[in-house]
């Protein structure tokens, strides 16, 4: 989601309740800032690492240069616009809206090198609506969802990432049986795993009074796997989007 600008100076007066510098953001009282919230659900988490992505398995791929997205339903009964957020190649912030014709692909004019954001702008999606290129899924939205569930996000140009809270909830009830959760960076030519832990109860939280920041043009994601079968892990993240 690209730093909105907005011209409205409030009055210290204007306030029913103590300033807080995340209610600024959240009101567009800051025009320097962003408010950012990431959700993503993956169903079959198997024991080698996956992204929380909603069409699961495996990691996910970004793509190696712009490209022009094949959006597609697996309903005919889908004809809703879909509206797409990402970047280009030069990590500017670029956004298309698509209209579906059900079981029959529609491509994109605009050519993402990252996509942040998938949602339809109507109505209910009846099938999975799945948003590629070559055979690469790149974004996904589930039946009855309306948007897509994804725990990736890339940074765009002259913006940072401020990470203030994650929360991980789990369908892990067996005691002997353990999920493991890692966050990666990937920026600069280097690939960072700065965060990894296990966790048994079904639900983490980290509240970081001091945010982790993840620097422009860099590339958010979480992963995880489960000690044994399969397993669901839901992950919710808050964050601020910040001018560097």
């Amino acid at each position: 989601m690209p730093v909105q600008y907005f011209n409205k100076i409030p009055s210290k007066n204007s306030y029913p309740c103590p300033r807080s510098s995340y209610l600024d953001v959240s009101r567009n009282l800051r025009p320097d800032a962003n408010a950012i919230s990431i959700s993503g659900f993956n169903t079959t988490i198997g024991t080698t690492y996956e992204t929380i992505f909603r069409d699961g398995g495996g990691i996910y791929a970004f793509p190696g240069s712009a490209l022009t997205m094949s959006l597609v339903s697996s309903s005919a009964s889908d004809t809703m616009d879909v509206y797409l957020e990402g970047l280009d190649a030069d990590y500017a912030p670029i956004t298309e809206t698509v209209t579906l014709t059900g079981l029959t692909p529609v491509t994109t004019s605009t050519q993402f090198f990252r996509i942040n954001d998938a949602r339809i702008l109507s109505g209910s999606n009846v099938g999975d609506i799945t948003i590629s290129n070559g055979g690469t899924t790149h974004a996904y939205i589930a039946a009855g969802l309306g948007m897509h569930q994804s725990l990736v996000y890339t940074t765009q140009a002259g913006v940072s990432l401020y990470v203030t809270q994650v929360d991980f909830t789990s369908g892990t009830i067996n005691s002997n049986k353990y999920m493991t959760a890692r966050a990666k960076m990937i920026g600069n030519g280097a690939t960072y795993v700065f965060f990894q832990s296990s966790f048994v109860t079904s639900q983490l939280s980290y509240n970081m009074q001091i945010p982790f920041r993840v620097p422009e043009k860099t590339d958010f994601t979480i992963e995880a796997k489960s000690s044994s079968g399969e397993n669901e892990l839901a992950v919710f993240l808050n964050g601020l989007l910040v001018e560097d």
